[in-house]
């Protein structure tokens, strides 16, 4: 079971950037399974993000990792 709170919202927010920049760079090697796996996690913290009540959602593009 995963548990957290709001006091970790900047971390969570770090960890979606960098979860994207994988996205990206992946897509640009081709490499279609490390895509897929990381858009499980960009799900994942989308949806810990906003259960978490954030204010201020990520303002990153998503249309290309989704």
């Amino acid at each position: 079971m995963f548990v957290t709170t709001p006091d970790f919202l900047p971390e969570h927010r770090r960890h979606r950037t960098e979860v994207l920049q994988i996205i990206t760079a992946a897509e640009a090697r081709g490499q279609q399974r490390l895509v897929e796996m990381n858009r499980q996690v960009l799900t994942n913290l989308d949806t810990i993000i906003t259960g978490l009540g954030d204010e201020d959602p990520p303002q990153e593009n998503t249309a290309h990792a989704g």
